[in-house]
Protein backbone atom coordinates (compact mmCIF):
# COMPACT_ATOMS: atom_id res chain seq x y z
CA UNK A 1 0.00 0.00 0.00
CA UNK A 2 0.92 3.26 -0.60
CA UNK A 3 1.47 5.99 2.48
CA UNK A 4 -1.12 8.57 1.12
CA UNK A 5 -3.50 5.48 0.83
CA UNK A 6 -2.64 4.45 4.42
CA UNK A 7 -3.49 7.69 6.04
CA UNK A 8 -6.96 7.78 4.41
CA UNK A 9 -7.69 4.27 5.53
CA UNK A 10 -7.36 4.40 9.19
CA UNK A 11 -9.52 7.69 9.69
CA UNK A 12 -12.07 5.68 7.65
CA UNK A 13 -11.91 2.84 9.77
CA UNK A 14 -12.04 4.50 12.52
CA UNK A 15 -15.21 6.30 11.60
CA UNK A 16 -17.41 2.85 10.27
CA UNK A 17 -18.06 1.77 14.11
CA UNK A 18 -19.79 5.59 14.62
CA UNK A 19 -21.53 5.37 11.20
CA UNK A 20 -23.03 1.88 12.23
CA UNK A 21 -24.23 3.15 15.33
CA UNK A 22 -25.74 5.87 13.88
CA UNK A 23 -27.47 4.16 11.30
CA UNK A 24 -28.58 1.68 14.12
CA UNK A 25 -29.92 4.50 15.88
CA UNK A 26 -31.79 5.91 13.33
CA UNK A 27 -33.48 2.87 12.46
CA UNK A 28 -35.03 3.08 16.20
CA UNK A 29 -37.25 5.88 15.29
CA UNK A 30 -39.93 6.48 17.15
CA UNK A 31 -43.14 3.74 17.26
CA UNK A 32 -45.95 4.35 15.33
CA UNK A 33 -48.46 6.36 16.60
CA UNK A 34 -51.31 3.71 18.19
CA UNK A 35 -55.00 4.84 17.28
CA UNK A 36 -57.34 3.98 20.41
CA UNK A 37 -60.95 2.95 19.89
CA UNK A 38 -63.08 5.75 22.01
CA UNK A 39 -64.38 2.91 24.37
CA UNK A 40 -62.37 0.96 25.75
CA UNK A 41 -65.03 -2.19 27.81
CA UNK A 42 -62.13 -4.91 28.20
CA UNK A 43 -60.56 -4.16 31.82
CA UNK A 44 -58.31 -6.14 33.86
CA UNK A 45 -55.36 -5.83 36.70
CA UNK A 46 -51.89 -7.72 36.04
CA UNK A 47 -49.36 -7.43 38.18
CA UNK A 48 -48.65 -4.05 38.89
CA UNK A 49 -50.19 -2.81 35.63
CA UNK A 50 -54.61 -1.83 35.01
CA UNK A 51 -55.38 -3.23 31.28
CA UNK A 52 -57.89 -1.31 29.33
CA UNK A 53 -58.73 -2.44 25.96
CA UNK A 54 -60.68 -3.56 22.75
CA UNK A 55 -60.97 -6.27 20.56
CA UNK A 56 -60.88 -5.99 16.94
CA UNK A 57 -61.73 -8.76 14.74
CA UNK A 58 -61.42 -8.88 10.72
CA UNK A 59 -61.35 -11.55 8.47
CA UNK A 60 -57.25 -11.91 8.64
CA UNK A 61 -56.17 -10.96 11.76
CA UNK A 62 -57.20 -10.35 15.43
CA UNK A 63 -55.75 -7.15 17.12
CA UNK A 64 -56.40 -5.86 21.49
CA UNK A 65 -55.84 -2.08 21.15
CA UNK A 66 -55.86 -0.12 24.48
CA UNK A 67 -53.65 1.22 26.88
CA UNK A 68 -51.34 0.10 29.89
CA UNK A 69 -51.35 1.90 33.10
CA UNK A 70 -49.14 0.77 36.10
CA UNK A 71 -50.36 1.21 39.22
CA UNK A 72 -47.09 3.33 40.67
CA UNK A 73 -45.71 6.40 39.30
CA UNK A 74 -42.38 5.15 37.77
CA UNK A 75 -41.47 4.41 33.62
CA UNK A 76 -42.22 1.31 32.48
CA UNK A 77 -41.19 -1.06 30.15
CA UNK A 78 -42.77 -4.73 29.40
CA UNK A 79 -43.81 -7.08 27.29
CA UNK A 80 -47.83 -8.18 26.61
CA UNK A 81 -48.70 -11.50 25.26
CA UNK A 82 -52.03 -11.84 23.05
CA UNK A 83 -53.58 -15.11 23.28
CA UNK A 84 -56.72 -16.97 21.62
CA UNK A 85 -58.10 -19.35 23.49
CA UNK A 86 -60.41 -22.58 22.44
CA UNK A 87 -63.24 -23.85 24.06
CA UNK A 88 -60.94 -26.06 26.30
CA UNK A 89 -58.79 -22.99 27.03
CA UNK A 90 -55.97 -23.93 24.96
CA UNK A 91 -53.60 -21.58 23.35
CA UNK A 92 -54.38 -22.05 19.58
CA UNK A 93 -52.74 -18.24 18.64
CA UNK A 94 -50.87 -15.76 20.05
CA UNK A 95 -48.95 -12.27 19.16
CA UNK A 96 -46.66 -9.80 21.40
CA UNK A 97 -46.23 -6.37 21.77
CA UNK A 98 -42.52 -4.82 23.41
CA UNK A 99 -43.73 -1.43 25.01
CA UNK A 100 -41.93 0.96 27.06
CA UNK A 101 -43.99 4.56 28.79
CA UNK A 102 -43.29 8.10 27.98
CA UNK A 103 -41.57 10.43 29.97
CA UNK A 104 -44.70 12.57 29.62
CA UNK A 105 -47.37 10.24 30.25
CA UNK A 106 -48.17 7.20 32.47
CA UNK A 107 -50.04 5.58 30.43
CA UNK A 108 -48.72 3.24 27.75
CA UNK A 109 -50.87 2.69 24.46
CA UNK A 110 -50.32 -0.33 22.79
CA UNK A 111 -51.71 -2.72 19.86
CA UNK A 112 -51.34 -6.24 19.78
CA UNK A 113 -52.32 -8.75 17.08
CA UNK A 114 -52.79 -12.40 16.36
CA UNK A 115 -53.42 -14.38 12.92
CA UNK A 116 -56.61 -16.33 13.89
CA UNK A 117 -56.49 -20.05 13.62
CA UNK A 118 -60.72 -20.18 13.83
CA UNK A 119 -60.83 -22.42 16.52
CA UNK A 120 -60.86 -19.54 19.15
CA UNK A 121 -63.38 -18.81 21.73
CA UNK A 122 -61.93 -16.43 23.55
CA UNK A 123 -59.15 -13.80 23.86
CA UNK A 124 -56.57 -13.05 26.71
CA UNK A 125 -54.42 -10.44 27.62
CA UNK A 126 -51.58 -10.44 29.91
CA UNK A 127 -48.26 -8.85 30.85
CA UNK A 128 -45.53 -11.58 30.63
CA UNK A 129 -42.82 -9.21 31.53
CA UNK A 130 -42.16 -6.02 32.53
CA UNK A 131 -38.95 -3.72 34.20
CA UNK A 132 -39.96 -0.51 36.56
CA UNK A 133 -36.14 1.21 37.02
CA UNK A 134 -35.40 1.43 40.58
CA UNK A 135 -38.09 -1.82 41.29
CA UNK A 136 -36.38 -4.54 43.45
CA UNK A 137 -38.04 -7.49 43.90
CA UNK A 138 -37.25 -9.76 47.00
Amino acid sequence: MTAARLRWSRPIQRLLPLLGILMALAGCGTAPRVELPSELPLRSNDQLFTLEWALQRETSVVRGTGRVTPSIDSEATLTLGFFGLDAGGRIVSRGTAYLRSDFSSRSIPFAVELTPTGRESTFVLRVLNYHIPGLRMS
